[in-house]
């Protein structure tokens, strides 16, 4: 068998809890996973006035919400986080 890849990424789909609830989700699987505290935490916003859609927020060290307006915004956010 091979040997796993970490994730270079977290990404959430935010459901029911707060951002700062899906944030420390986030970091207890960095933690759990034995990550990088500078791994990339995404969290797709669930609920989000017009104003916010299709912006993306840095709102920490390594974590970002974004109010997507389509696949492509959150393919291009992706691909800045985590170059190949």
């Amino acid at each position: 068998m091979g040997q796993l890849i970490p994730p270079k990424l977290i990404l959430l789909n935010q459901v029911t809890l707060s951002l700062e609830e899906f944030f420390n989700m986030g970091q207890r699987i960095c933690q759990g996973a034995e990550l990088p505290s500078s791994t990339p935490i995404v969290v797709m916003a669930e609920q989000y006035g017009e104003d916010m859609e299709g912006k993306d927020v840095k709102v920490g060290e390594s974590e970002y919400v974004t109010y997507l307006e389509d696949g492509e915004q959150l393919m291009n956010l992706l691909q800045r986080l985590c170059p190949v």
